[in-house]
């Protein structure tokens, strides 16, 4: 199958791309400089840009999956890329070789907007793209293992063996890796007779703080503690780390980072946790342990 993967090398693209390659998919790498990555061999690197919609109506061309990909809207204006949505939508639903676009929303999205920006913009986006005509299926997947090596998340690992996240102990998170998203997404674009579909996905089981941890700490041989992290500390932390890279101002990426995680918290609608049984009986891959992805990571302190 001839596969477009959209922002191919940021860390959820570069996954599906990889996943897609060993499957043996025709793969193309779409993103605004593909030769960044580190491309598995026979995959093609194309050239667009999320403000030139000429270029992602090329980039589409010829795909019979589309796996999209989009910046995320927690620190980049949602406007732009509304507007590529649009052009994405048009396009997938005008093609005559597109059998299937699977969107990737990269967060929980509710039902209905609640005031929070980056929800409601994804909210914005699957509406878009699943009105288009065109056949689409979105995964919603609950919240990304591999956060806790990033900057907002591993230097508190680092230097003081605590996990400090800002998840109520009690809160029951399926975490899921890039890895297994890039399996579902692969698996959803062999399935187009499931279109019109939403999926909510995550990992295999659902781990509270204090037992992630404790689990990590014997896979990776450090005395590892979990503390829960005020939500507008979050917010603080958020916006410092992407200062400089992000497109919202930093009192409103702080403000809108803590509303965001106060609905991520919330105990009734419990948006990190997902049963993943009827999941898997309609997209059949094998998903990785908490341990195994563990023990397959360089971590940021060994690096090099």
């Amino acid at each position: 199958m001839k596969i477009a993967v959209f922002s191919a090398t940021g860390d959820q693209g570069i996954a599906q791309v990889r996943e897609a390659a060993a499957q043996g998919h025709e793969v193309t790498a779409i993103s605004r400089n593909p030769t960044r990555a580190d491309l598995p061999e026979g995959v093609a690197p194309l050239a667009a840009d999320y403000g030139d919609h000429d270029s992602l109506r090329r980039a589409m061309a010829g795909a019979e999956a589309v796996l999209l990909n989009l910046p995320s809207t927690s620190f980049q204006a949602a406007e732009p890329l509304l507007a590529a949505v649009r052009v994405i939508a048009e396009a997938a639903a005008a093609s005559d070789s597109l059998k299937v676009l699977v969107f990737n929303t990269s967060m929980p999205v509710p039902a209905e907007r609640m005031g929070i920006a980056a929800q409601d913009a994804r909210l914005e986006m699957r509406e878009i793209l699943m009105e288009s005509g065109a056949p689409v299926i979105t995964m919603q997947p609950v919240v990304y293992i591999d956060n806790l090596l990033q900057g907002w998340a591993w230097p508190s690992i680092e230097r003081d063996n605590l996990l400090y996240y800002p998840h109520a102990e009690t809160l029951d998170v399926c975490w899921i890796s890039h890895a297994d998203l890039g399996k579902l997404m692969v698996a959803a674009a062999k399935r187009p007779e499931l279109a019109g579909r939403i999926f909510d996905v995550g990992g295999a089981e659902a781990i509270r703080g204090p037992d992630l941890a404790r689990r990590l700490s014997k896979v990776w041989d450090m005395p590892l503690r979990f503390e829960s992290m005020p939500l507008e500390t979050c917010g603080e932390i958020m916006a410092e780390v992407f200062r400089g890279v992000a497109t919202l101002d930093a009192d409103v990426l702080a403000r809108e980072m803590t509303k965001k995680y106060a609905w991520y918290n919330d105990p009734d609608d419990r948006p990190f946790f997902v049963d993943m049984g009827p999941v898997l009986k309609e997209l059949p891959v094998e998903m990785t342990s908490l341990e195994d992805w563990a023990a397959r990571q360089v971590l940021p302190a060994r690096a090099g």
